[in-house]
């Protein structure tokens, strides 16, 4: 099944493949097994990103979310076709206003895709932040171990000085940490509504992504 779902992801232009093992007792649909995938964004269009987000990248954004949702049903059918149960996590959802029923970085981070950024945004191997997350649960049993991602920031804060809201507080990611602990995630969501909402519906910002040096080259 493993070999099947990379396989059908690099059909799909998407390289970035991993898999863990989750603490079924810490989601909401108690399945063990997590797939993370990383589907990178477009450099011209994040580049394109001043002291606000651009109508193009704000697109970008919903139509590579629609992508992801499509493709992560897509192997939950796959998975759901050999007997096996699957929740298949929306690419973009917030659940009371901030919060994601399930956090796409937490599985990514276990199977080896990269860690996160004192901004709070993921940080692929690869790509850097310029990336949105796919993630399957499931309860198929793949043979896997997790890794042990580590902060790769050091004295780095670009991310820090750049972030309009002032809501980046400049501290390293450990894993296990709460979010509130390296970004304030109220201030960040206030700032885009409030000055960003003439962009569209659902307001994004990138501004953290399109100055953090990693993943630019």
């Amino acid at each position: 099944m493993k070999e099947r779902i990379i396989e059908f992801l690099n059909q799909n232009g998407i390289t970035e493949v991993g898999f863990c093992v989750l603490d079924a007792e810490k989601n909401p649909f108690g399945l063990g097994y997590g797939i993370s995938y990383v589907v990178p964004l477009s450099k011209a269009v994040v580049d394109g990103i001043t002291d606000q987000p651009t109508h193009t990248y704000f697109h970008h954004y919903r139509t590579v979310n629609t992508f992801i949702d499509n493709t992560s049903l897509k192997i939950g059918l796959m998975l759901a076709s050999g007997g096996f149960d699957y929740a298949a996590i929306p690419a973009s959802q917030s659940v009371n206003g901030l919060q994601a029923v399930f956090s796409h970085k937490y599985a990514a981070t276990l199977s080896g895709l990269g860690t996160v950024g004192k901004s709070g945004l993921f940080l692929s191997e690869k790509f850097g932040p310029r990336v949105r997350l796919g993630t399957i649960l499931t309860d198929y049993p793949f043979d896997v171990t997790n890794a042990e991602p580590k902060s790769i920031c050091a004295s780095c804060r670009l991310c820090v000085e750049a972030c309009p809201a002032m809501a980046i507080r400049g501290e390293e990611w450990n894993a296990g940490d709460e979010r509130d602990i390296i970004i304030d995630a109220k201030a960040c969501s206030d700032y885009m509504k409030k000055a960003f909402q003439h962009i569209g519906r659902g307001a994004v910002c990138g501004i953290c992504m399109k100055v953090c040096p990693k993943g630019k080259a």
